[in-house]
């Protein structure tokens, strides 16, 4: 999900805080845990001018134990006509969110049973997308449908019926979109077909890798398709497809050539584009962006807005193909895997295009915005609301930056060596999985799995370093005093806790790695000049600027 990058953003984004019920992922009901789905298949009529959707979704899951009733999350605008379980039709009740399905009989453990919910109605109009989520009506300059849908936050359950909980990805996903004459339709994976029907046409895109609910996505206008191609590190020729307005075509064809340097950049660090079957899309959006799966969301409008000359919100949001789409939470609590090495992305790419200084600028910016309120890691299991937003309903920003300076710091305690092959292993643990592009190369990821690979290419416990970063919410502060000829640095950590972080020390000319065991050291001076952490590598409380108020961060 893009996030907002200077003050006015953060000030709308404080506003969203007064959240609606509903929330993706959470407690599993027991009905949805005893099922692993496999498939969906979707297949709608949008209606532009009613701001109505109508048609059917088909659902095909495994049992994982003997199953007798189904449960299906559907958002209560829009209402449930009938469903069919084996062209039979059966009894179902549509309440709080929820479709129950009681089957004409058990399905044994590893059985198959397919539900076909027949739906229709005016679902939400996005108050504030992407972050408050829905379908988005908005016309083009000329008066033309520009339509787009957002769920990140609420769940697909918005839109369609599915079961909406992180843990549960389709291993396929087929899509059938009837749109008015003159529009198109761009969605996830390839496409298959499309036919004239009645007053307009029908889309099928077939999606063949396993997709997130919340990244199965509509955009709908008269868009021009550009269309050029991706020559990946493997070899293979990657469809890119960008859909842009018409009256946008030439900046889009413009932008073209940053989208590819963007895709090579982030192959160069994290290994192949894991669609490579299917395509690489961007999709102009009416909403700045979101990371729906082989389709990105991008309002960014063709427009630099930060220093060093290069669009962020694409970079950021493509870097979600890796850091979210191929590499995927389980549960929102580990959330940061996607936001905060999806953010660290944008600085290792102005290092390695604009080079040290511009990633040092990315840092320091992304440091100043710390609010260090709750841990970006919770134990507990997250919905998407309490991981987005704070108690209080502010949005909370260190998801995406305490996370990027979490990876920032890991890169100093690996060395630049180690921690590259690690950020590699983190996207692919298996170095054949880099060659796979029939669904297999995709994982499901935790914070403690992401920790074991650190561990690997370090050759330490690393738990110290990942409970105080990202298990709880405060920073470490480093106490530095010089007594005499000697130099004496410690590390004062909440709660006490062990923290053995290495500190680096600028003696004269040269940068010194200090090892401090025990949280403590000692360097002899012997008359040079010296300064502590001269690059800024290390996470920890910095001091207040003169003139501010305020707690140290």
């Amino acid at each position: 999900m893009a996030h907002r990058a200077i003050l006015g953003w953060f000030l709308l984004l404080a506003t969203v805080g007064a959240q609606d019920a509903n929330a993706s992922g959470g407690r599993l009901l027991p009905e949805q845990a005893a099922i692993d789905v496999r498939h969906y298949d979707l297949a709608l009529t949008v209606d532009p001018q009613a701001k109505t959707i109508s048609g059917a979704c088909t659902m095909t899951a495994r049992a994982l134990t003997s199953v007798e009733r189904v449960a299906l999350h559907l958002d209560q605008r829009l209402t449930v006509s009938s469903v069919v379980v084996g062209e039979r039709q059966v009894p179902f009740t549509h309440a709080d969110g929820l479709v129950r399905v009681t089957l004409p009989g058990p399905v044994a453990e590893g059985g198959e049973v397919a539900v076909t919910i027949a739906y229709g109605g005016a679902p939400r109009v996005a108050p504030n997308p992407p972050w408050k989520g829905g379908f988005t009506w908005k016309e083009t300059r000329d008066g033309q449908p520009w339509i787009a849908t957002s769920c990140q936050g609420e769940g697909a359950d918005l839109w369609w019926p599915c079961k909406d909980h992180p843990s549960d990805k389709p291993e396929t996903f087929d899509l059938h979109i009837t749109v008015p004459r003159g529009l198109v339709c761009a969605s996830n994976g390839t496409l298959r077909k499309v036919e004239r029907v009645k007053g307009g046409r029908r889309f099928h895109w077939h999606v063949a890798n396993p997709i997130s609910n919340y990244c199965v996505a509509l955009n709908i206008a008269p868009y021009t398709v550009l269309k050029t191609t991706f020559v990946s590190v493997d070899g293979t020729r990657v469809p890119v497809e960008f859909y842009a307005l018409p009256r946008n075509e030439a900046k889009a064809k413009k932008f073209l050539p940053e989208v590819l340097d963007h895709l090579k950049q982030m192959e160069e660090i994290c290994g192949p584009y894991p669609f490579r079957n299917e395509k690489y899309g961007v999709a102009e959006t009416p909403h700045l962006g979101m990371e729906h799966q082989t389709i990105i969301a991008y309002g960014n409008k063709y427009r630099v807005r930060q220093a060093f000359n290069y669009d962020w919100l694409h970079h950021h949001e493509m870097s979600h193909e890796w850091w979210g789409n191929l590499v995927t939470c389980k549960d929102w609590r580990d959330m940061w895997i996607h936001e905060g090495i999806g953010t660290y992305m944008q600085a290792l790419y102005l290092e390695s295009r604009r080079g040290p200084e511009a990633y040092a600028v990315q840092m320091t910016k992304k440091r100043r915005t710390l609010r260090n309120s709750r841990p970006i890691a919770p134990r507990a299991s997250q919905d998407s609301k309490q991981i987005y937003f704070n108690p209080k309903g502010g949005f909370d920003n260190d998801l995406y930056d305490k996370g990027s300076w979490v990876m920032h710091t890991l890169r100093w305690v690996l060395g630049d060596k180690q921690f590259f092959k690690a950020l590699r292993r983190m996207a692919y643990p298996d170095p054949k999985l880099e060659k796979v592009t029939d669904g297999s190369q995709g994982r499901f990821a935790t914070t403690e799995g992401l920790r074991a690979i650190a561990e690997e290419h370090h050759g330490e416990d690393l738990r110290w370093f990942f409970d105080l970063y990202v298990r709880q919410p405060a920073l470490p502060e480093l106490v530095v005093k010089k007594d005499g000829g000697r130099l004496q640095l410690a590390w004062k950590t909440p709660g006490d806790v062990e923290f053995p972080m290495p500190v680096p020390v600028k003696l004269g000319k040269k940068i010194v790695r200090v090892p401090m065991p025990g949280g403590k050291a000692t360097v002899a001076l012997k008359g040079r000049v010296y300064e502590v952490d001269p690059n800024h590598r290390l996470l920890k409380v910095e001091p207040r600027r003169p003139g501010r108020r305020g707690r140290r961060r």
